[in-house]
């Protein structure tokens, strides 16, 4: 069985929208099968989410749950669509109580759900990158009527997608994007799957595709995880820990509960936020291999995996030698040198085919040519300091520069980046 990450990037499942009328208009009774659900916690931030709640199709049933008193009373002020319903609920378990518990007398009405909460940074430095997730999870789920539509009609036309996520935070302070972002929430969640009785490939080195626990879904691909007798106290009581706990793994397991059903899981955007996106991560990548470029001498991602894949077997090969040169003086050598000295190793100097017209010096080490390195070890003999060569070069060159090192009597070396 795939991953569902993998199965999304191998099935191309992740959608770009457009927020304008595209000619698709849903039927009343599809319209009457659907409900957007939300939960809301922070009142000053109600009129920022109204603007989004305000654009919901008629015909669709809008629920908004809070544990706040206040809250409700500033959505009921600032929310004009038309079949809403304001329902308190318990101050626990925050948004997935609200969806698992508080709305579940309502759930059976509806074949298609799309859940929505607020979020609010935890830190002043995390301001920037949460308005920016907030706007993700909201503009890419609700950013028009239109939107909606077009969402809806992706389901049509896709009988096996069950469950659509807004793209994975993209900021400068989170992983998520980059990384598997598990947390401490790997085993939490295989417990939850056993509970739910799950069959799904969980692994912790594949990342989470569902963040936030905002998604429109099927009501079928989350039928284990909807069906289950959840109850407060099921939930952690605040002040909630920051991870390993039962709403931490609801969050991630949505995409696997689908799985589990027969369905996909993909990702839906608007035209604009996959226009932000792509700037951003260019923009991100860039100075990202401007830094790497000038500590370690990587300019790609090809000479970053390489690198990768090759560093045990260089640094087994230095500290199996007592003297190491590496031959080839261009930017792979310089990335090599800055490597070892990351690691505390210093080579003994650079190596060429051909002293006359090279610099004395590279990255402050000197420069010696093949037949010197050779008469070296030819001095020194049995008895010499077991002189290794590292050839720092792609493999075009490298039948060449093999045959110069025999030539020079050197034929202990390693060949990096074999073709």
């Amino acid at each position: 069985m795939d991953n569902v990450y993998d199965i999304r990037r191998e099935r191309q499942l992740q959608f770009i929208c457009s927020a304008e009328h595209t000619g698709y208009v849903p039927t009343q009774g599809l319209l009457r099968s659907c409900v957007v659900v939300v939960n809301l916690y922070y009142a000053e931030q109600v009129g920022w989410y109204c603007r989004y709640l305000n654009k919901i199709p008629d015909g669709i049933d809008l629920y908004i749950f809070s544990s706040e008193e206040e809250t409700l009373g500033q959505a009921g002020r600032y929310c004009k669509h038309k079949n809403t319903f304001y329902i308190k609920k318990e101050n626990r378990g925050r948004d997935l109580s609200a969806f698992l518990v508080a709305f579940r007398p309502y759930m059976d009405r509806y074949s298609f759900i799309c859940f929505l909460h607020d979020k609010k940074e935890r830190a002043p430095w995390m301001k920037k990158d949460t308005d920016k997730w907030r706007e993700n999870l909201w503009g890419n789920m609700a950013a028009t009527g239109d939107y909606i539509y077009n969402i809806l009609q992706l389901f049509e036309d896709h009988p096996k997608l069950g469950i659509l996520f807004p793209p994975e935070p993209l900021g400068e302070g989170y992983l998520a994007w980059f990384q598997a972002s598990w947390g401490d929430n790997f085993q939490n969640c295989r417990d939850l799957a056993e509970k739910l009785q799950l069959s799904a490939d969980i692994s912790r080195d594949k990342p989470v595709i569902s963040h936030g626990s905002v998604f429109w879904t099927r009501w079928e691909a989350l039928e284990k995880l909807l069906a289950f007798p959840w109850d407060y106290g099921d939930f952690p009581d605040e002040p909630m820990p920051p991870d390993f706990t039962v709403s931490h793994a609801v969050e991630r397991i949505f995409g696997f509960a689908a799985q589990d059903a027969g369905y996909d899981a993909g990702t839906v955007m608007t035209e604009q936020y996959a226009s932000w996106s792509l700037l951003f991560a260019q923009g991100y990548f860039k100075e990202m291999f401007s830094e790497l470029s000038r500590r370690m001498g990587i300019e790609n991602l090809l000479q970053f995996r390489a690198l990768s894949m090759e560093k045990a077997r260089i640094l087994n090969y230095v500290r199996a030698h007592g003297s190491v040169y590496l031959y080839g003086a261009g930017k792979c050598g310089n990335m090599l040198v800055r490597m070892l000295r990351e690691e505390g190793m210093e080579p003994d100097g650079f190596a060429v085919s051909d002293k006359e017209g090279s610099a004395n010096l590279i990255e402050g080490l000197p420069v010696y040519g093949l037949g010197e390195i050779g008469e070296q070890k030819a001095l020194e003999g049995a008895n010499g300091r077991n002189i290794g060569i590292i050839l720092t070069v792609y493999f075009p060159l490298q039948a060449e520069m093999i045959r110069n090192l025999e030539e020079n009597g050197l034929h202990d070396f390693l060949v990096l980046f074999e073709e």
